[in-house]
């Protein structure tokens, strides 16, 4: 059985024993606000010694200024308001200033101690709050740059959408495009596709890559698609004259971005009757190689040495390459979101996509198209990816049901 006096002296050691450790900073304070006790935080929160806080007026030495500087009076200080209400007062945005000169932002709680229903002082604690603001400012910073990002994606992908336009539906030829964007918490690429028709009949495909990512790309995709398409439209020249063009086009207008890029045109086959084989005709700046599929499922890369790509060099000599497109043949353009993957290099890419299509050589195009997205991309893509498929019919047939209606811009039978 311990004496009066020793567990008195066992609640002394507690209580120093919390003061000690306490992470809050503690001071006792008599009805003048001076200093009774401090505790070991509250010392090294402030940088004060305990000697030369205590009998020390606590406002003036470490609460006497708000933390723009300017003088804070005693009777708004939320300690003096608990000494002369008896109340205790809680305060969230505080300053105590340091013995170093810097300002500690705190929140405190001013709890008065009475006896016999007479304030005989206050008991203060403090809590730092650097961190927490820290923090806080940290995750506002995190938010508006997310906020940004969220702003500066749905701009590019508005601008996709408005570029992107349906491709046309010449008889006896259907054209599918698909556009996939990257990920949501990816940013958005340059990739596009184009098709339309010239004066004579003929149709012309592209497809390209801007390199970067972001609005700006997005910007430069449309920029460079536009060029391309206004230089191609009506004119007669190859795939690969109009590529070196729309390049110089390009540098002289200070569009100066670097870009992949394949121009096609699909015309019919000029020693043959109409209702005979079309040839398709192309230049590749830089992009991977076309892929021909037949009703069979086989298929095969057109593999030829691709040119430099859009934005180094104007001057640089562009080659033509052509291919006969058979009735019931596809021609696929890709962009490398569909067939690059880390780990693996093109070549296997392109092996995989040709897996992918074995057994849909009559599948319709649309379905065609839809079944390779979801083979090939199954889960969050971290790349743009765009398609281009086309599809030859006899001519002498009338237009199959699932190639959709002929529909022809104004002016073009």
């Amino acid at each position: 059985m311990r004496t009066p006096e020793e567990e008195l002296a066992r609640a002394l050691a507690r209580y120093e024993w919390v003061l000690a450790n306490v992470a809050d900073g503690i001071y006792g304070l008599d009805t003048e606000g001076r200093v009774e006790f401090v505790s070991p935080s509250a010392v090294r929160l402030t940088g004060y010694p305990p000697g030369e806080q205590r009998g020390t007026d606590q406002h003036a030495l470490i609460h006497s200024r708000r933390a723009d500087g300017s003088a804070y009076p005693r009777e708004e200080c939320p300690v003096h308001r608990a000494i002369r209400s008896g109340r205790t007062v809680m305060a969230d945005d505080e300053v105590f200033w340091r013995k170093d000169g810097t300002a500690v932002p705190v929140e405190l709680i001013a709890v008065p101690t009475i006896e016999d229903g007479v304030v005989t002082g206050v008991i203060v604690s403090f809590r730092d709050l650097t961190e927490r603001r820290a923090t806080a400012a940290q995750a506002a910073e995190i938010d508006r740059l997310a906020r940004e990002a969220a702003a500066s994606r749905a701009l590019a992908d508005r601008l996709q959408e408005a570029l992107l336009t349906p491709p046309p539906e010449p008889d006896h030829l259907h054209v599918v495009v698909r556009y996939l964007p990257a990920g949501r918490e990816a940013q958005v690429g340059g990739d596009w596709y184009d098709s339309f028709l010239q004066p004579d009949g003929a149709t012309m495909l592209a497809i390209g890559d801007v390199v970067g990512h972001g609005s700006h790309a997005a910007a430069a995709m449309g920029q460079l698609r536009g060029l391309l398409r206004a230089l191609a439209y009506d004119n007669d020249e190859t795939p690969a004259a109009t590529l070196g063009r729309a390049d110089r086009t390009a540098r002289g207008l200070a569009v100066s971005s670097l870009a992949t890029a394949i121009l096609a045109r699909v015309e019919r086959h000029p020693d043959v009757p109409v209702a005979g084989r079309r040839v398709v005709r192309w230049s590749n700046a830089g992009h991977v190689a076309p892929l021909l599929l037949a009703p069979d499922g086989s298929s095969r890369v057109l593999d030829t040495r691709p040119d430099l790509m859009l934005g180094v060099d104007p001057a640089a000599p562009r080659q033509d390459h052509t291919v006969d497109l058979d009735s019931d043949h596809t021609l696929l353009l890709v962009t490398d979101g569909l067939v690059e993957r880390r780990g693996s290099d093109l070549d296997e890419g392109m092996a995989r996509l040709q897996e992918a299509l074995r057994d849909l050589g009559t599948t319709p195009l649309d379905e065609l198209l839809d079944t390779v997205l979801s083979r090939l991309l199954p889960g969050t893509r971290d790349d743009d990816v765009a398609v281009v498929g086309v599809r030859a019919y006899p001519e002498d047939l009338p237009r199959p049901p699932e190639a959709g209606p002929n529909v022809l811009p104004p002016g073009i039978d």
